[in-house]
């Protein structure tokens, strides 16, 4: 499996003014034991064409992938800012959008399934694929919560992120595998626990696991040292 870290990662670093986006991102390639970066919208300090023409640039002659952006709000934002999440991962080189469902309670299902089909409309017509993270407390907490939504939208550009241990209990990583296009998973959480379910569920996913932490208390000097890099990598 390949390494990406998420930028929310390092929510509080960005957030001191202890690093900027580009000196993260270059610490990222700097690291053996890191091989692409997830952008989390929140810390572009500009999303302009210039911006984020130099971001992908700078990618590139890192030789760092970017996989994906992040967006917890996508799904409830207006149509505007769904366009301008989805034109921030095209332009920036990230082929994936990756988005938890509503919190339960804040939209009705009928509401959820409009949304969706929004999103995916929108998300075919950028050609960026929408990958949904599943959450507990949320409308995508366990696989069958996920499946359902992915028949709802019944769309290509709406799949799978899955982070393994927050699934519910009862749940199964082999349920969503066929659909999955990148893992997740939180740093304080077991990660050689994580990595034998998905040996164990998902045999065939040689893909992305991007490493994330809730706490957004990471510094820069993590990215090559955190045990869980060693583990996703470890074959």
């Amino acid at each position: 499996m390949k390494i990406a870290w998420a930028s929310s990662a390092f929510a509080a670093a960005f957030v001191s003014g202890d690093c900027t986006q580009l000196e993260w991102l270059d610490a990222c390639a700097r690291s053996a034991l890191c091989d692409g970066v997830a952008f989390d919208r929140a810390h572009f300090p500009r999303t302009d064409a210039d911006y984020l023409a130099q971001i992908k640039k700078a990618a590139v002659d890192l030789c760092v992938t970017p996989v994906a952006t992040l967006d917890d709000g996508f799904f409830l934002a207006s149509r505007g800012e769904k366009e301008e999440s989805l034109r921030i991962a095209l332009v920036v080189g990230a082929p994936l959008l990756i988005a938890r469902a509503p919190e339960l309670g804040t939209c009705s299902y009928p509401e959820l399934a409009a949304v969706l089909g929004e999103a995916t409309g929108l998300a075919k017509a950028a050609n960026v694929t929408i990958a949904l993270r599943n959450a507990p407390d949320t409308h995508a907490s366990s696989d069958a919560d996920c499946k359902r939504l992915a028949k709802e939208a019944d769309s290509a550009w709406l799949r799978f992120a899955p982070e393994p241990l927050r699934l519910d209990a009862g749940s199964s990583l082999g349920n969503l595998a066929g659909k999955s296009v990148v893992l997740l998973h939180d740093i304080a959480e077991d990660a050689e626990k994580a990595r034998s379910l998905i040996e164990r569920e998902a045999p065939g996913y040689h893909g992305f696991v991007i490493l994330d932490a809730q706490s957004g208390a990471c510094g820069l000097g993590e990215i090559g040292t955190v045990t869980a890099s060693s583990v996703f990598r470890a074959r």
